[in-house]
């Protein structure tokens, strides 16, 4: 999956795309993007994981962020 191997490249250049995931209908595609906003880390990958902490409803998605 492209979020897995942006997350493992740790490139911040992908925080922006990772970013728009969140409010994807799938909620494997919103938790794989969390994780990998999670492993670039950083203070524009936080703040889209707290944004979309606050929407969130599925228990899985909500693990991963």
């Amino acid at each position: 999956m492209l979020c897995a191997a942006l997350g493992n490249l740790g490139d911040p250049a992908a925080v922006p795309a990772l970013g728009r995931i969140p409010r994807h209908e799938q909620p494997q595609l919103r938790a794989y993007s969390a994780w990998a906003l999670g492993r670039i880390g950083g203070a524009e990958a936080r703040a889209l994981l707290e944004a979309a902490r606050v929407a969130e409803e599925e228990a899985s998605v909500i693990e991963e962020i």
